[in-house]
Order: structure tokens, then C-alpha cells, then sequence
């Protein structure tokens, strides 16, 4: 059940990374604020790949056309799926669309049947779609303004960015599962979010150079802030990965949805924000759906 460890540890830094992220969003434009999690990550990656390896692997690496095609897909399909919901709160009832992005599990189960030829049993099938109803519900807060805006563009939209990051999950799993010649599965997961990093941050630098240059400028003035949301993202994408490697990715997603559990923490404690009877109702919901997961591993 090292799996299961890894995706909780993921879920925990990820939320770090998202309430350091809460604080930089008033200072920095929304692009600039999810850059960070890209560009001041990859100094991590850097330091930690070149422990664990010397020059020689990258040639090795950069040979390997199938990683490197997974790499990219997921890469760029991630980058995709921040502009996509960045583009979602543009909307007054953003709310629905972010709700359905959370069809993601059952997205990347479908895919990693398609792609991967991962099958999941009945058990597992019914707990990864009750676990989504809960992070639904959980996520819903207002239920008369989602019934309203169920039939509307945020619709698509919002299971467009499910779309967009169940594929990115199932093409980063397949990227990682495509290096044979590293007998480690840590190895594998480190090498895949280094190379992730690369394409990402250079990706997302091209777009600030063009339409956002003087954000770079407002860096140095919360690097503090910044360094720890790097440092954050970093072990979070780190765990996720490494789960991947472990077990299929849509367990990992289903369970890591407890990251719900950390933010009502944060905003709790950190945002002072109440918590609503339907939150509740869906944390319960959510806890169903897991530990049917988990019943079946």
C-alpha cells in the first residue's frame, strides 16, 4: 500500500502548493501565479536528478522516442488544462465548470482503458464514481446556481479541463512506465517530472516573453513566497508520479482527492472561511467511494 502513502503525501504538498499559490495570486497575474509551479519547481528537479544521475543518462533519455512523445503530450495537455480553468473564472458561474472538471477520475480510468489496456473491477469502477460525486458535491456549494447553469458553455468547458488533465495523468503514467532501462520506479517518476519541468516552463516563459512580460519583475518581490511554492509543487508532483508507477493512475487520483480534507484545513485555519452542511455531505460521499477503492487493493 506504498501507494497509497505517496498519494496522501501528494495530495498534502499539493494543497500547499495551491494555498502558497492563494496568497501570490493577489500579487501576480493568474498565468504568473501557475508559472510558479512550473519554473521554480524545476531547480528541484535539477538538483535531485543530478544526485541521483550523471550526464550520460540524458543522451539515454532523449533517445527514448516514446518517453519523450509522453512527456510532451502530458506536458503540454497539463499547460492546456491551467489556461482552461484559469479561463473558467472568467465566468460568473465558474463554480459548475470547476465541479465537472472533477470527472477527471473517471476520465483517466476510461483512458487508461484505451490507451493502456488497465482494466479496473466492479468494486473499483463504483468507487472511483461515487468519490467523484463527492468531490462534486463537496465542490458544488451552491446547488440552485448549479442546476441553473448545468445546461451552459462552463458545461463543456468544465469537463473540456477534466478531459484535458485525465489524458495528461494516463500520458505522464506511460511516459514514466516506457523507461525499461531504470529498474527503479523512483528513478522513473524523477525522470519524468524533470523533463515535464523542462518542456512546461519553457512553454509557459514563451507565453509571459509575449503577452506578460512585467510580471517577471514582481518575482524577486515575493521570492519567499515563490521559493516555497516551487519547493511544494515540486514534492507534489514527485509523489503523484511515483504513485503512478505503483499502481493505475485513476486509484491514485480517486484517493488523492482527500487533498479536499487539507484545503478545508487551510481554509479554515489559514482563510477563515466556514464550512456548509453539502461539504460535509460530500466529504462523506467521498470517503464511501475510497474506501471501496481501497477494499479493492
Amino acid at each position: 500500500m506504498n501507494w497509497v502513502i505517496f498519494t496522501i503525501l501528494a495530495a498534502f504538498f499539493q494543497n500547499l502548493r495551491t494555498s502558497l499559490q492563494k496568497k501570490l495570486n493577489k500579487n501576480l497575474s493568474l498565468v504568473a501565479s501557475a508559472y510558479v509551479r512550473f519554473a521554480f519547481a524545476l531547480p528541484f528537479a535539477f538538483l535531485l536528478f543530478f544526485i541521483f544521475h550523471n550526464l550520460d543518462v540524458v543522451p539515454e533519455v532523449l533517445n527514448q522516442t516514446n518517453f519523450i512523445f509522453y512527456t510532451f503530450l502530458g506536458s503540454i495537455l497539463q499547460v492546456t488544462f491551467t489556461i482552461t480553468l484559469l479561463y473558467l473564472f472568467r465566468f460568473s458561474n465558474f463554480v459548475v465548470g470547476t465541479s465537472l472538471s472533477k470527472t477527471e477520475v473517471i476520465q483517466i480510468a476510461i483512458f487508461e482503458y484505451i490507451l493502456l489496456k488497465d482494466k479496473l473491477n466492479l468494486f473499483g469502477i463504483i468507487g472511483i464514481i461515487v468519490a467523484t460525486i463527492g468531490v462534486i458535491v463537496i465542490t458544488i456549494k451552491d446547488v440552485k446556481l448549479f442546476l441553473k447553469n448545468f445546461f451552459s458553455k462552463v458545461t463543456l468547458i468544465g469537463l473540456g479541463a477534466g478531459l484535458l488533465l485525465g489524458l495528461s495523468v494516463v500520458y505522464f503514467r506511460a511516459a514514466a512506465l516506457s523507461l525499461e532501462n531504470f529498474s527503479s520506479n523512483f528513478d522513473k517518476a524523477l525522470t519524468t517530472v524533470f523533463f515535464a519541468l523542462i518542456i512546461q516552463t519553457t512553454t509557459v516563459t514563451a507565453y509571459l516573453l509575449i503577452f506578460e512580460k512585467s510580471e517577471f519583475k514582481k518575482f524577486y518581490d515575493n521570492k519567499f513566497e515563490i521559493c516555497l511554492t516551487g519547493l511544494a509543487g515540486f514534492l507534489a508532483t514527485l509523489s503523484w508520479f511515483f504513485a503512478f508507477t505503483l499502481i493505475q493512475a485513476s486509484f491514485v487520483r480517486a484517493v488523492g482527492q482527500i487533498e479536499i480534507f487539507f484545503s478545508y484545513i487551510s481554509s479554515k485555519y489559514l482563510f477563515k472561511e466556514n464550512i456548509t452542511f453539502i461539504e460535509i455531505m460530500g466529504i462523506l460521499i467521498f470517503i464511501t467511494g475510497a474506501t471501496l477503492l481501497l477494499l479493492t487493493k
